[in-house]
């Protein structure tokens, strides 16, 4: 009696010990299911059940049948290979409407298992084209930027932008771009200092903002480079789908932080907190140039008197005076006599300016020696 309970409890053990054994956690989603129905073979030793480690179910969220990409990734990520030819007959066999397994992964994985079950293949295992493809976004970033820097090692800054450089030195008093590539600062330094008004220098929230929005389009002309240069080759572009995919969406995120930041810091013209300050006006301007220590901002009269277009608007409106006016001898008379005393004033001047012009050579010649 004993023994036969003995014997019911043994038999108890075994059946559990088969229940566990047909259940596995998937790595990815936790749950506990089924080993043989929701888990792909496997013949990597790394796998002692026989099964890879995700579940079929966490597999198919990932996989968009209309990005090849995709389907490479989660191979790569449960280490199977991508062997073309194998894909294409997989693809082929769901368009069977007989079928009772539509699925095209399922069916590569079943044709993978018939055709190479024991050998042992991994990722590395794939099409050799595939693998020579299989080059990141990251790395097609740096080469393409690579180039860029070549190219531009070879030009110098031109005086516009070395102007345009000690300008935004001058007025923030700082480099805001000491830590940026040597091959980004001078479009940088281009950049922002048409953004350097008086209201971004004395607002300390809007001037970070300025700068981080000029860096974020350094980096979306970056992205663009990057996906003018994939969609140049036929190749490039088949093998990157979803490369270009990810390189959009990161582009549109960060126009919209540029868009917000603009919005929240009155920096774009339809958010603009100053358009009532006349800091827009040719005056507003020349002041602030002014007040910035620009030289060239410095209205220079000599050269409004003297330059052609002056000259002419001048002629007119002095014949026009004389048309209208009726001038007797006495008038010219008078006129003539004025003339004369302002011919003698500006002699004298001149005599003077040209004294002090001779001693201010004879000392520079005598600082010289």
């Amino acid at each position: 009696m004993v023994k036969g309970l003995t014997g019911r409890k043994k038999i108890t053990i075994d059946r559990s010990d088969k229940e566990i054994s047909s259940k596995k956690i998937c790595s990815h989603c936790g749950e506990t299911r089924n080993l043989s129905k929701d888990y792909y073979s496997s013949d990597n030793p790394l796998d002692s059940d026989g099964r890879i480690k995700m579940c079929k179910f966490c597999i198919k969220e990932y996989i968009n049948y209309n990005d090849i990409e995709t389907i490479k990734n989660i191979l790569h990520q449960i280490n199977k290979p991508f062997i073309q030819i194998k894909w294409d007959s997989a693809t082929e066999s769901s368009k069977n409407t007989k079928a009772i397994n539509r699925d095209p992964f399922g069916i590569y994985m079943k044709i993978l298992y018939l055709n190479y079950n024991g050998q042992g293949l991994t990722w590395k295992d794939s099409d050799e084209k595939t693998l020579i493809k299989e080059v990141t976004i990251e790395k097609q970033i740096i080469n393409t930027h690579e180039n860029e820097e070549n190219s531009f090692l070879k030009n110098e800054y031109s005086d516009s932008d070395l102007k345009n450089k000690d300008d935004v030195l001058k007025m923030i008093g700082y480099d805001p771009f000491y830590s940026e590539p040597e091959i980004d600062k001078k479009n940088l330094y281009n950049k922002l200092v048409d953004f350097l008004d008086e209201s971004t220098l004395e607002d300390n929230f809007k001037l970070p903002a300025v700068i981080e929005i000029v860096k974020s389009y350094s980096q979306i002309d970056k992205i663009n480079s990057t996906i003018s240069n994939i969609l140049a080759d036929v190749d490039k572009f088949a093998s990157n789908v979803g490369g270009i995919t990810s390189l959009v969406n990161a582009k549109e995120k960060m126009l919209k932080s540029i868009l917000a930041l603009a919005k929240d810091n009155g920096i774009s013209v339809n958010h603009n907190n100053n358009k009532s300050k006349g800091s827009g006006t040719l005056s507003g301007i020349i002041k602030q140039l002014s007040e910035k220590g620009i030289e060239s901002s410095e209205i220079n009269i000599y050269d409004i008197e003297t330059c052609e277009g002056m000259k002419q608007v001048a002629d007119i409106s002095n014949r026009s005076i004389l048309e209208q006016l009726m001038l007797n001898e006495n008038d010219y008379t008078e006129m003539i006599k004025d003339q004369k005393e302002l011919i003698d004033v500006l002699r004298n001047k001149n005599n003077e300016l040209e004294e002090e012009n001779r001693k201010v050579k004879i000392a520079l010649k005598s600082y010289e020696q």
